[in-house]
């Protein structure tokens, strides 16, 4: 079975733009989110994760507050502000390996690719201050943040500060297949 055209064009033209629009989603366009998040496997389908949405004033604040300086520049004015949480313990370590992160990544995938179906940025982040967003949102433990992602409709990319502006105008490129996918083994050295 080969892919969908349409689900491959949507992954291909997917970006992690930093230009929003100033206004709100539209009533039902979250839950559309949340749902594609929800619907994303997980191993043993323990769904590890949590999608706590900051809304009231202080919880804005505590999230743009939590931000690196860079990403405070512009993730700020985005309506849609997430926390991605998970927990170890729903998907417990494997041979050293923290499963639940691999979990919680898959969940995040199926936002974003649904995000840039319904024509909206969604950017996930991963400069932030961890301690500032356990405090912040009152994550108990053993939760542990794993991303925070800023989604909204796309705003005008001449609106950003020249640095951030040559981020978002530069190509969007991979690297060739070729380069990424090892057959057998890798080769000495």
């Amino acid at each position: 079975m080969s892919a969908s055209p349409a689900a491959l064009d949507v992954l291909m033209h997917r970006r992690s733009d930093r230009h929003f629009a100033d206004r709100p989603l539209e009533p039902g366009v979250a839950e559309a989110l949340f749902e594609a998040f929800r619907w994303a496997p997980s191993s043993n389908n323990r769904q590890p994760w949590r999608l706590l949405v900051a809304e009231s004033p202080e919880a804005v604040r505590a999230y743009d507050e939590a931000l690196s300086e860079g990403n405070r520049a512009w993730a700020t004015v985005a309506p849609l502000k997430l926390v991605l949480v998970g927990n170890p313990s729903e998907q417990p370590d494997r041979d050293g390996l923290q499963c639940f992160m691999l979990d919680c990544g898959l969940a995040l995938e199926n936002l974003l690719v649904q995000g840039c179906a319904m024509g909206l940025t969604a950017h996930a982040m991963v400069g932030w201050d961890a301690a500032k967003v356990i405090a912040g949102f009152s994550i108990p433990e053993p939760m542990r943040p794993v991303a925070l992602i800023a989604v909204g409709y796309r705003g005008r990319v001449e609106d950003l500060a020249p640095a951030v502006r040559e981020k978002d105008l530069r190509p969007r490129t991979r690297r060739p297949i070729d380069e990424i996918v090892v057959r057998d083994r890798f080769a000495a050295k």
